[in-house]
């Protein structure tokens, strides 16, 4: 499969440039999207939607390329379902969904492109708690435009845009992952390339998680300590290892201001927060995302469900930084 070049827009697109993966330990899950904790087990009656307001940090003009974008929206979506695995078993778990939209421009000197139209939408099916968070398939479409030189000398040839699917589904042991990735953009002829298929060994001491599950699955982690585990880089075609904290950022406690409706309640103050970066372990590991969740208040009532409350993702070539700060939450009633 090729190496995909992934925009600034996809959620993991800045953790790129690694080698292999490294040891460590199983990871431990705790339901924190729920108020009641310890219903790990439960997922009946699980519905949660949330709604991220996505704007754009430019970084200082030098005189070169520029990008600029409109405000975008993030939605998340959570539900529990019965799952089918690759053995025909079934089980209960949950099915995660996600959407991006966002617009924006390019400038180059005293040109200026037309506007392009940029969305992100993936689905994912992972299990419980109590089964680790195993996924068992994901699936996400792309239409994505990305500065394709940091120098250019003309703005047409400064960026591309990109339209492909990218799936993965597992072996009910999680031994394997076999990605079809599906390059949707025409030809000349108005044909598109045909499927590339790729299969994984992921079988390993450490847990495993799916791209597109990442972000929520971090919710059910002790956050306060360093967590590392294993995916696949789309970009680079191998399994490699995230964690939690870099070499400059440990996992730190903060106060996070925050202004959102929570339920039909509006939430404006200043909450206890933890927050991570989230890099590869090698070197290069690229530039890191900044998270930042909320903290558990209460095992026995945990009022904002250990949400993610900002995200920081540096879109690539230095333009600058998309910022998604949550602006409305329906949480799980239980």
């Amino acid at each position: 499969m090729k190496k995909i070049r992934l925009a600034g827009l996809l959620l993991l697109a800045p953790l790129t440039l690694l080698t292999a993966c490294s040891g460590g330990v199983p990871l431990s899950f705790t339901a924190n999207w729920y108020r009641n904790t310890a219903l790990g087990a439960s997922v009946n009656d699980t519905h949660e939607e949330l709604v991220y307001e996505v704007t754009f940090t430019p970084e200082e003009a030098d005189g070169g390329l520029e990008a600029e974008y409109e405000t975008g929206t993030y939605t998340t979506s959570l539900v529990n379902t019965n799952v089918t695995l690759s053995d025909g078993t079934t089980t209960e778990g949950y099915i995660y969904t996600t959407e991006l939209t966002i617009s924006g421009r390019y400038r180059l000197g005293s040109e200026v492109s037309d506007t392009f139209h940029d969305s992100i939408t993936s689905t994912v099916t992972f299990l419980r708690v109590t089964d680790g968070m195993r996924p068992v398939q994901s699936e996400k479409e792309v239409i994505s435009t990305s500065a394709s030189v940091s120098v250019p000398e003309t703005l047409e040839g400064a960026y591309t845009t990109y339209h492909y699917t990218y799936s993965v589904s597992y072996d009910a042991g999680l031994t394997t992952a076999t990605a079809t990735y599906t390059d949707l953009t025409e030809k000349e002829d108005g044909t598109t390339a045909e499927p590339e298929v790729r299969e994984y060994d992921i079988d390993g001491d450490t847990s495993f998680l799916d791209n597109e599950q990442i972000l929520f699955a971090l919710r059910g982690l002790d956050l306060s300590s360093a967590h590392s585990f294993r995916t696949i880089n789309s970009v680079m075609g191998i399994v490699s290892t995230v964690s939690t904290s870099s070499a400059s950022s440990a996992p730190t406690a903060v106060k996070e201001n925050v202004d959102f409706t929570m339920d039909g309640t509006a939430v404006d103050e200043e909450i206890d927060a933890i927050q991570v970066n989230l890099a590869y372990t090698t070197k290069p590991s690229g530039q890191p995302q900044t998270l930042v969740y909320a903290a558990t208040t209460d095992p026995a009532n945990n009022t904002y469900r250990n949400v993610l409350l900002r995200m920081e993702v540096p879109v690539p070539n230095s333009l600058g930084t998309l910022v998604y700060r949550l602006t409305d939450a329906q949480f799980a009633t239980k």
